[in-house]
């Protein structure tokens, strides 16, 4: 299939709202202490997982778990998300990028309030691969300093309870015959699992952006090291006890 001809296609519209147990449900998966008073800032792309708007991207394409993977996440945040609030979810596919041997799709998806104001804006980049091949090692930490934080060593059930609480359960993360056609030896941990390690590091009710590349697959057993470097927007990065990145994002604060 030609992608590119996908380009500016829509998504169904839907309606979308939360409970404080599934925010809480989605901190304790992430690794937060379940009874914080911020909601992790990754909450919003449940919105895209509930009204399974993955599922009819893969449909529009024709690919399969292990051939539409999520590169990127980027947030725009207008307004705090509450509980028990109605937003309606309104998402397009954009530009489609043909790298040759992959192509990047970029997903554009906005929430908005009940009154009509926009709440928040997402961006997802997807990269398409027919025919993935071994998953890279990510570049090394140059002269590391302490984390600020360190997690405890990804396991299967974690990953599985952060399915069930953010939604997100593409089976390349779940099924280890579904990794493996990705060229991995198991499966491996969502990047939106990584990107909410790292989101645990922010005042999230002074977050205006929030965004990460997935440079490189968080593996099973990694233990993650977590680093806030710089001014505004801040760098944050992720890496495994061996120093190798597995995200590198940003943060800009009102």
């Amino acid at each position: 299939m030609d992608l590119q001809s996908l380009s500016g296609q829509r998504f169904a519209d839907g309606q979308w709202s939360f409970a404080s147990a599934r925010a809480q449900a989605l901190q304790q998966a992430i690794g937060i202490t379940p009874d914080s008073r911020e909601l992790p800032p990754t909450l919003a792309f449940s919105a895209d997982m509930d009204l399974r708007v993955i599922d009819q991207l893969f449909s529009m394409t024709g690919l399969a778990a292990h051939q539409l993977l999520h590169g990127e996440q980027h947030f725009v945040y207008h307004r705090a998300l509450l509980p028990g609030q109605l937003y309606h979810s309104r998402a397009e596919l954009g530009t489609v990028h043909d790298k040759g041997r992959f192509s990047l799709l970029h997903k554009h998806t906005r929430l908005s309030a009940e009154d009509g104001a926009l709440v928040c804006e997402m961006l997802s980049i997807y990269v398409a691969i027919p025919t993935p091949g071994a998953p890279r090692n990510g570049p090394r930490l140059d002269t590391p300093a302490a984390p600020a934080r360190s997690a405890v060593p990804i396991s299967r059930e974690q990953i599985g309870a952060f399915a069930q609480a953010s939604g997100d359960d593409n089976r390349v993360h779940l099924q280890a015959e579904i990794a493996r056609q990705a060229g991995h030896a198991d499966v491996f941990a969502q990047g939106m699992l990584g990107m909410g390690m790292l989101g645990a590091l922010l005042p999230s009710a002074r977050l205006k952006r929030f965004g990460a590349r997935f440079v490189s697959p968080i593996a099973m057993g990694d233990q993650p090291r977590l680093y806030r470097q710089g001014g505004t927007p801040g760098e944050l990065l992720l890496t495994n006890q061996q120093g190798h990145i597995r995200l590198r994002g940003y943060a800009e604060l009102t």
